[in-house]
């Protein structure tokens, strides 16, 4: 027994230094790591997340238990905890976590807590919160992963110590403006809008800008020279800044309750962005396998008509025949059903898409034709130049989906016939119910 952990322990650790990745997919929103240089990409193999995520599936499938990784245990690789049966998580396997992150965090051990850590230790946003989702701080921590991810993210939300007209555009923002004080949102705007146009000492007001300025000022301020119209700067600063008084009143006799609507909404904003989803989502994208329960544990298989692959016929149960014509050989119809699961792992060469299922991992051999279709990821161009994920490839790693098909040998092969109940081989599940 003790060989054998060292022998799956190594197993995953192969998968630390792989040559290709599954494809990594960035919204343009996300933080940006820092580039390295050629000589460090070089020496920064990249991790095969679906080789790792398959082998703890399969080891799971043997009650070997595969353990959160450790801040202050955790070695580079996968290693064997043999008088607790167990395999400790590697360091290195966690997703955005390279090699210079992985000696860094080794050479300053021990940490007392989160904060401790990040004195200690450089790193960047979504590094952190990767390290928190997998559960590296369980132990130090001795909080719910939920609760350290959330104080961690109010520690960095730039929470504001005082609200006044400098907050305006992130009270606008936030939708905080009373309706009753929708002019004054107006106003700020206007003259933002004006700050723009700046000719020298004045400000230049075209069509839009002389409209609004028409209905609310005094006209007979203004300058006309060469078909354009100005305003002088300091004439117009005063008006503004008298004009926003009643908006100044108002941040300053509700400044504590506009702060703390202020505040929350920037945590919120934060938590939305890094802190969605379950504690078993949080696994998978950040570990690549389910120590808590798998996401589609609560689903009613009975009623998606949804098997247990490994207990299915490894040949197909032909359901019935018939005969095309010009052939003399009967086609078998096989008896089709479905699977579930999260997608850990593709390989566009072999049109291999591997599945963790509730039950253990399971390879769907897809045809060329079905596996580019499904492949597909489609972007918008932004007005800045650049894209926009909408939506991301079905076989993107942590992607949830219902296959409809049978099982052959080793493999699931997706299949539908036309006079089928199910339309569709594949099946994206986008959102999971509290029942399931």
């Amino acid at each position: 027994e003790e060989e054998e952990e060292f022998i799956l322990a190594n197993e995953l650790t192969l998968g630390l230094d792989a040559d290709e990745d599954d494809e990594e997919v960035e919204d343009e929103n996300e933080e940006k790591i820092t580039s390295k240089t050629d000589s460090e990409k070089k020496k920064n193999k990249t991790v095969n997340y679906g080789k790792i995520s398959s082998a703890i599936g399969k080891m799971q499938q043997k009650g070997i238990n595969v353990t959160l990784p450790d801040i202050n245990k955790s070695k580079y690789t996968f290693t064997p905890d043999v008088p607790n049966d167990k395999i400790l998580y590697g360091i290195k396997g966690i997703t955005r976590v390279g090699d210079n992150l992985v000696k860094e965090i080794i050479e300053n051990r021990p940490y007392a807590s989160l904060q401790d850590f990040l004195r200690k230790v450089k790193v960047n946003k979504l590094q952190i919160v990767n390290l928190i989702k997998a559960g590296a701080f369980d132990n130090l921590e001795q909080k719910t992963r939920q609760a350290i991810l959330y104080e961690y993210l109010e520690s960095v939300s730039d929470v504001k110590k005082d609200c006044n007209l400098r907050n305006m555009q992130m009270l606008i923002n936030q939708k905080l403006i009373p309706e009753e004080y929708e002019f004054y949102q107006k106003l700020f705007n206007f003259n933002k809008y004006l700050k723009k146009a700046k000719a020298g000492s004045f400000y230049l007001l075209d069509e839009i800008a002389f409209k609004f300025y028409e209905v609310h000022y005094n006209v007979d301020l203004l300058t006309i020279e060469n078909n354009k119209v100005y305003i002088d700067q300091k004439v117009w600063d005063k008006i503004y800044t008298k004009g926003m008084d009643p908006m100044r009143a108002f941040l300053k006799q509700n400044k504590e309750e506009m702060l703390r609507k202020m505040n929350s909404n920037l945590v919120e904003e934060l938590v939305e962005k890094y802190a969605e989803g379950s504690l078993a989502k949080w696994e998978m994208s950040s570990l690549g396998f389910y120590h808590t329960e798998h996401e589609l544990a609560a689903v009613d298989f009975k009623k998606y008509d949804i098997r247990n692959f490994f207990e299915q016929s490894e040949e197909p149960e032909v359901e019935t025949v018939f005969f095309p014509k010009g052939r003399e050989k009967p086609v078998p119809i096989f008896k089709i059903y479905r699977i579930c699961g999260t997608v850990i792992h593709k390989d566009k060469t072999k049109h291999i898409v591997t599945l963790l299922t509730t039950n253990g991992v399971v390879n769907i051999k897809v045809w060329q034709a079905q596996f580019t279709k499904y492949d597909k990821q489609i972007s918008e161009k932004l007005p800045n130049g650049k894209k926009r994920i909408v939506e991301k490839s079905w076989f993107s790693r942590g992607n949830k989906l219902m296959v409809t098909g049978f099982r052959r040998g080793d493999d699931f092969i997706p299949k539908i016939y036309s006079k089928s109940i199910y339309q569709h081989p594949f099946e994206l599940i986008d959102t999971i119910e509290e029942d399931g």
